[in-house]
């Protein structure tokens, strides 16, 4: 019985974890919208909040770890996650984007901005398995 608690404990705050970067950019674009009629939506924002989404997804891995459930798209979301955001700095570093040495028109420039937007898609998944992970354990 403290198992089940401990995995339900483990499963809400690293599903928390991985959505705040997700949902804190939308928040934020509502909310300066709202109180000064600005629309500005920072993609980035999910990249910055990285930490979170490391916590969250360490959480996620322990508990299905635990529970036996979703246990491979859980820890495949995650290392795939890992792998983009540290190969997106380390491209962005070689080829000059990141000093401002090359100018943001090149391949690589689109390149990094399409990664982003996978590490995004995927931090959604990872957020989607801890949602069904949390369903299927609530179930027992």
């Amino acid at each position: 019985m403290k198992t089940i608690k401990l995995v339900r404990i483990l499963i809400i705050i690293g599903t928390i974890l991985v959505w705040i970067p997700i949902l804190a950019p939308i928040i934020f674009t509502i909310l300066l919208l709202i109180k000064e009629g600005i629309f500005k939506f920072d993609f980035l924002m999910p990249m910055e909040l990285f930490f979170l989404t490391i916590i969250g997804g360490i959480l996620l891995i322990i508990a299905t770890f635990i529970s036996k459930s979703y246990k491979k798209p859980i820890i495949i979301n995650f290392v795939i996650l890992i792998i983009i955001f540290f190969s997106i700095g380390l491209i962005a570093n070689l080829t000059g984007l990141a000093s401002g040495e090359t100018e943001p028109t090149a391949f690589w420039f689109i390149f990094l901005i399409i990664c982003t937007f996978l590490f995004i898609f995927i931090n959604i998944l990872l957020g989607i398995y801890g949602i069904l992970l949390l369903r299927k354990v609530f179930k027992k």
